[in-house]
């Protein structure tokens, strides 16, 4: 197991962790906050115990690793999403569902983007005293530098189209003009089986630029991981806390 899924299993293994440590299996308080949390009922919603360095450390690691890993599995959602039409009987568009799907692609991806040029910033604030790597910064620098202009190529997609306010596309214009043709009062088969042909084909056009996005985007964020992986743990594949005084 290596990149994101191998990141990942460290926020699990402390997980399970910390569940021996509380012993939250036997552990009535426990017991009632979950419920509290599951039912929306009122009454605490975590336990009273002190938060040391250490929680607060883990904390920052998980939350912007929450954050990313999120922003990956919606482009995964999206591809999807774009190869089904569930609302055939309903008055949204075929044409404006796929526009819709793709606009939000390539926002998401930027988002992601974003989200993993953060995540490099807060590491290196996170071990900015550790002498461990004191190139860190560099590293760091030159991580963030490799996820931007990998993924340049998407993102600047987005970022004409939001600066004209509609992704523009032959084909969606095409589809658009059918579209409308075939809303008019009186029917012509031939436009219909036309207007079909390029929604099919510009679905499968789509599907697949997403498709190779997505996996291109996985090997980006593998590589990503293994770096910060590197940094955060130790030889024993735990997470490796700052060298400070008060840790």
């Amino acid at each position: 197991m290596v990149g994101i899924d191998r990141y990942s299993e460290i926020f699990i293994d402390r997980a399970k962790e910390l569940i021996e440590e509380e012993d939250l299996k036997n552990n009535p308080e426990y017991l009632d906050i979950l419920k509290n949390q599951l039912l929306a009922l009122k009454g605490p919603k975590q336990l009273a115990r002190k938060v040391t360095p250490r929680d607060t450390f883990f904390s920052k690691l998980m939350i912007g690793f929450n954050e990313i890993h999120n922003s990956y599995y919606s482009l995964l959602d999206i591809q999807v999403y774009i190869g089904r039409f569930p609302y055939a009987k309903t008055r949204v568009s075929k044409t404006r569902y796929l526009s819709y799907h793709m606009e939000n692609y390539f926002n998401e991806v930027y988002i992601l983007k974003e989200r993993l040029k953060a995540y490099c910033t807060a590491i290196d604030r996170l071990y900015r005293d550790d002498q461990t790597f004191k190139d860190l910064k560099t590293i760091m620098k030159a991580l963030s530098g490799y996820v931007q202009k990998s993924l340049s190529g998407i993102t600047d997609v987005r970022s004409n189209h939001v600066h004209k306010n509609r992704l523009t596309d032959e084909n969606l214009d095409r589809l658009s003009t059918l579209e409308l043709i075939n809303h008019g009062p009186e029917k012509i088969p031939v436009m219909k089986t036309l207007y079909e042909s390029v929604y099919r084909d510009t679905r499968t056009k789509y599907g697949l630029t997403i498709k190779q996005n997505n996996e291109a985007i996985r090997k980006i964020l593998d590589v990503y991981f293994d770096v910060i992986y590197k940094v955060v743990t130790n030889e024993n594949r735990q997470i490796r806390y700052p060298k400070l005084k008060k840790v």
